[in-house]
Order: structure tokens, then sequence, then C-alpha cells
């Protein structure tokens, strides 16, 4: 039989367990909360979007226009807003789509496989560039017929601007990186020689002066009518991709990129040669950079710069790169990521917005519509004409919501700008799949001052999850789903005693009282309370040890032993939940620990005697096995004393001491002996020498 030693564990013994519940629903109310950018984030939103501080308000949804052509890279706006021109790339062609009706009308392709920018000259008439070899083409917006007005001494044209008022046209080129103007009658001026390799970018500011961006050295200028130009800002990056203007603040799309030396020597002599530049439907990774094999790895950024000169960074991309921007008459800026089809929305107070995921892997060109948003894309060739959701068409799915065990479902409360239609699901798989019930509306919902509610339907399984459907201009701010988890019962699963305090547990010292500590299994987290009691090993009949028939909140007690005999005793421990959840629901569990030792009684030593050299004696316990035996001569140190059998494991012990050498005279032996418990009895002898003894 296992005997409890103080400072040993006793091990898990659970000899009976009793329900007095039939009932398993117990656990108090828990709930499932989203309150942040971050919670709502984790649900799938369809024609919504996740605006910041936290909430799911309706974005746009968008119909795919095909476009036969491996990538769209450029598009303008006609000026009634009713069509968009969009240049491709492999082969270099210009479609027009239709903003209301969607559909896309070839109005030409170009003899270059990339048509890299694209401007509005006139109701009749589009400006194109096209690479390699730096064309610029007028083409007649109705029948496509285009011809070639001008050629840069360049090997590419990266951007365009047409000013209506003067009836010139800027291009940003790239090898050599330059600002060229083309007048009304076509004839080419260089209006400035950045010095970098590639002008990438190009944009009117607020006072008619253009700010352009280049490619290698990632410098932003500002370059007056007259060709004057200032570094504005010189960023740690490859490219200044995309620039655009908001009243007097300035935003710029900035793209790092990881080296790759081999690639960008190959592509230089290619381009000496004349080769093109695009190969096989890969879409362009940055200007001047070209070709690259999939999607280039870098960061990007997109950065706002006011009218005082300060800088601050208002998005980011760790893994991708920014591939255009464009800004709408309500000072919101719009950025297209060139990995995983990314549109976001930039709000004029900085908050940044996922407004569209596309299935294709790249949107390299945005253009704020009227209604909504023109995003042309590679990977495949495709344009998506955004326009605000509707109330059929905006929808939120939450993420499934695990209670970890079967629950229980109550009242779902949300707040909102007005009423919401809510459903809810539940089953029992973490991914919901035929098994799971079909969606139920919130019975008896109520709806007033931004907040409402209604109870689940749903029936009880352990996942969850809601969708809600959002009309114009509504917003969801946070929701609350109750629940009740399945109760668990609470159990003991050891018991052990630690050791009094300030006790050094090196020291045999005895203490009559047993501090009892026991571990609990308690899975819901409930507040436990437990009723102890206890009986002599031997008998059946159960005694209160708290006195007053007390429960205990916490998983300890300090048993003193004096008031009982000596003996070997078993601690029965009754564990509920009742504090937790009603009475009639609470779980109860028993424990029942192994045989407690109680020892209060000394040992004794009897037949004390010297047969020199040699001490010799018993010493015998009524409780338990003695541990130890010391002997001391004259007071000196405390030496231990041998069993006379070489162990000692008994109640009864036989011992022996060797003397040293003892001078002439009286010599006082004293013996002590321990037994389990650290009860220590004492005994001593004098004997008397004539002589040195060995």
């Amino acid at each position: 039989m296992m005997r409890f030693r103080p400072g040993l564990a006793l091990g898990c013994l659970l000899v009976d367990v009793s329900l007095t519940s039939a009932k398993a629903l117990a656990a108090p109310p828990a709930v499932f909360v989203q309150t942040s950018a971050a919670d709502f984030e984790e649900g799938e939103a369809v024609g919504t979007v996740v605006a910041p501080p936290g909430q799911v308000e309706p974005g746009f949804s968008h119909r795919r226009v095909d476009i036969d052509a491996a990538f769209v890279w450029s598009s303008a706006l006609a000026a009634d807003g009713k069509t968009a021109f969009v240049g491709t790339g492999d082969p270099g062609r210009v479609y027009a789509t239709s903003i209301a009706q969607g559909g896309a009308r070839l109005l030409a392709e170009l003899p270059e496989p990339w048509v890299t920018a694209v401007a509005v000259q006139s109701p009749q008439t589009l400006l194109v560039a096209t690479t390699p070899g730096a064309k610029l083409y007028q083409v007649n917006i109705s029948d496509g017929k285009y011809k070639e007005i001008a050629r840069l001494e360049s090997e590419h044209i990266w951007s365009l601007l047409h000013d209506s008022k003067t009836r010139v046209t800027y291009a940003a080129t790239g090898s050599p990186g330059r600002i060229a103007t083309i007048d009304a009658a076509g004839k080419v001026r260089k209006l400035w020689d950045s010095g970098d390799q590639h002008l990438v970018s190009l944009a009117f500011d607020a006072e008619g002066a253009l700010l352009a961006g280049s490619a290698e050295k990632a410098i932003l200028f500002r370059v007056t009518p007259q060709g004057k130009a200032t570094a504005l800002t010189d960023f740690e990056a490859a490219e200044v991709r995309a620039v655009v203007v908001v009243g007097d603040v300035t935003y710029v799309a900035v793209n790092a990129f990881e080296s790759a030396p081999d690639v960008a020597a190959q592509t230089q002599d290619k381009a000496a040669k004349g080769t093109p530049l695009v190969s096989g439907g890969k879409a362009p990774a940055a200007p001047g950079r070209l070709p690259r094999p999939g999607a280039p790895k870098g960061r990007g950024a997109v950065y706002r710069l006011d009218k005082q000169g300060a800088l601050e960074s208002v998005a980011s991309l760790d893994q991708g790169y920014f591939s255009a921007l464009g800004a709408d008459k309500a000072g919101n800026v719009f950025a297209a990521a060139g990995t995983e089809g990314k549109v976001f929305r930039i709000d004029p107070d900085r908050n940044v917005v996922l407004l569209a995921e596309l299935p294709e892997r790249q949107a390299l060109t945005v253009w704020p519509t009227a209604t909504g948003l023109v995003v042309g894309t590679g990977d495949a060739g495709a344009v998506f004409v955004a326009t605000p959701a509707t109330a059929k068409n905006a929808s939120y799915l939450s993420k499934v919501f695990d209670a970890t065990r079967w629950a229980h479902w109550g009242q779902f409360r949300y707040g909102a700008s007005s009423a919401l239609a809510i459903e809810t699901r539940a089953g029992n798989t973490a991914r919901p799949d035929a098994t799971w019930a079909v969606w139920s509306a919130l019975a008896s919902p109520t709806f007033a001052h931004s907040e409402g509610e209604g109870r689940i339907a749903s029936p009880s399984a352990r996942y969850v999850q809601y969708r809600v459907t959002l009309p114009p201009d509504a917003a969801l701010r946070d929701t609350a789903i109750y629940h009740r988890p399945q109760n668990l019962r609470t159990r003991v699963s050891e018991l052990s005693l630690a050791a009094p305090e300030g006790v050094d547990a090196s020291k045999r010292e005895h203490n009559a009282v047993l501090k009892l500590r026991w571990k609990v299994e308690n899975a819901d987290g409930d507040v436990i309370a437990y009723k102890l009691s206890y009986k002599p090993e031997s008998e059946n009949q159960w005694r209160t040890l708290v006195p007053g028939h007390e429960a205990l909140a916490k998983a300890e007690y300090d048993w003193n032993t004096e008031t009982v005999p000596d003996g070997e005793y078993v601690v029965q421990i009754k564990a509920t939940d009742a504090p937790s959840v009603p009475q009639d629901q609470a779980l109860e569990s028993t424990y029942v620990s192994p045989p407690v030792l109680v020892d209060n009684t000394r040992p004794t030593i009897t037949d004390l005697a010297a047969r020199l050299p040699e001490v010799t004696g018993v010493a015998q316990d009524a409780g338990s096995v003695i541990s130890h035996v010391e002997v001391s001569i004259d007071a000196g140190p405390w030496q231990s004393a041998a069993a006379k059998d070489g162990l000692l494991d008994q109640k009864q012990e036989a011992f022996g001491f060797r003397l040293p050498n003892l001078t002439a005279g009286a010599h006082v032996v004293a013996v002590r002996a321990y037994d389990a418990a650290n009860n220590v009895g004492a005994a001593q002898l004098v004997i008397t020498t004539n002589r040195s003894q060995r």
C-alpha cells in the first residue's frame, strides 16, 4: 500500500464520482466579440470593406471585362467619364470600355508589343505611347485609325500628360530618363534630363509644374514648364512608380526590389539590340527592370508629401509592390498592388482600407470614375469596372467561431448605423459543410439607438458563423455572440503536502500541521467550492475536516492533526462548480486520497548500553518507521548510528555506534531517534573509563 510521506505527491486516484444533476448545460454564458478592424478582417467581405477603426461598410462590386492581351498596363478616362481607354501589352493594343455597360471594343493594334501610356487629347483622339522605340501615336476614338506623330530619342515612354490649354504633351521616358514635350504639330523638344535611367511617373502639381518620379535612383523631382528642376525627395528604393496630386498634397508610390544583376544585364543587352522587352505573356515588374520572370520580390510604400515638405508613410507592403495611384474628387487615393491583385483606398485622414482583392495576380493601373473605379490587371489581362455595391451584393461573412465544445446559442447583439439583416448557422465541423444547419434569421429582432439584437435560432453546436447584408450607407461596428458552452466537470487530480513555511527542508523538524494542497482540472475556469472530510483508513464513517462544514474557495487546507490519534487517514475532497452556475445545474466530483500518515508521538529508545568500544540500543515508534538515529559524545557533533540489520526500515530498530578513543573519566553519550514524521525521541548514557579505549 502506498503511504503518504511529507513532501511526496500522491498519485491520481479518482475513486468515486457523484452527479448532482443529469443536465449537461451548466457553464456560465460566454461571448464572442468583434470590435476592431483586425477582428472583422478574419471574415470574408463580399462587396463590402473593413474600414478603420473597425467597421464593415458597403464597398464595391466589380464586373470583369475580358481583354485579349497578357496585361493591361495603362489607362485613361474620357472627358465625359463614360468610357475608359486601356493600353495593353503582348500585343500592344488599345481598347475602349463602357463604364455603364461593360464590354471591350478594340480600337487599335499598334506595331510595338506594349502600350505603356494613354492620354486623352480631345473628345475625338487619344495619345498612345509604345515601347520599345518610344513612339507616340494619335488614335481616332471613333474608327481606331492611328498615325505616328512623334518618335523620341529614348527606348521607352513610360508616362504621358496632355495639357489641353497649351495643347502640349509631356512624356516621361526611359533609357535615358528625360521629360520631353510634343507640341500640336508633333515637334519634340527635350525639356529636362534627370540623369537617371528612367522617369516612370508624371503628374501636374497645384501650380502647374510637373512632378516626376525616377527609377534606379528613386527620386521625386519638381520640374517647371521652363525645364528648371528641384529634387523634392530621394528615397532609399528602386523607383518612384506613381504620383498623384490631391489639392496641395502629393502622394507617391515607391518600391524597392531584390537585386537581380544578371537579369538586369540581360535586359540592357536585349534592349540595346532592339529585342522586345516582354515575351511569353509576362507583365512588366517595374519600368527599367524588364523582363522579370514572375512577380518581383520587394517592398512598396505610399508616401504623403504636404506643401510644407513634410513626408510620411501612409501605406506599405512588406511583400509586393505598388503599381499605380489614382485619386477621386473627394480626396481619396486608390493604390493598386502588383501582387495578389489588391486595390487599397487611402482617405484624407490617412486611413487605409483594402477595397478589392481581384482574382488576377497583378493590378497594374487604376483610374477613379464618377461611380467607382476602372482597374487593369495582368496575369491575365482584364479590365474590372468597380461600382458601389448594392444591398443585393454587399455582404459580410464572419469567420467560424469555436466554442471549443457543444454550446447553446443566446442573443446576437450588434452596433450599426441601421437595422441589419443577420443570419446564423451552426455545426460541429471546423469548416462548414452539408452537416451544418441551414442559415436562420435572428428571432425577435429589435433595433434602437444604434444597437440591434435578436435570439440566435441556430441549434446548439460547437461552431457558429453569421452573415449580414448591408444596404447603402450602412455600417456594422461591433458584434457580440452570447453562448453557454457545455459545462465540464471539475476534477481533483492530485493531493500533496507542502513544506511548512519558514522550515528548512533539510532539517528534521516535526510539524503537526499538514499543509494539504491539491491540483484541479478546471477546463471551464469556473469558481469552485471544496468540501473536505477524513476517516481512519480502516473505518467507513467520514468526518468533516473543516470546522463548521465550511466550503473552501482555494485548493488548499492546513490540517492541525494534534486533535486526532496517530494513524493512517484518507482525505476526501468534493469539488463543485455551484458558485458559477445555477444550483440545479452544478456538477460535482469526489476525490479520495491515498493514506495520509498522522504521527505526533515521539520514538522511544530502550536497552541503551555500552559494551566498549560500542554503544548499542533499540529505537522504536508506534506510528511510523525509524528514519534516523544519531549519537553525540560529550555534547559533541551528532553522528549517524547504523542499524544492526543494515537498513532503517522498521518501526523497531536495533542500532550500534563504535566509540572513538576516550580519555579516562566519565563521558556522556546522548542518542536521538527520528521517525518518518520527524518526531524525535532522546536518551543518554554515562560511561566511565579508567584509560583510553579503542
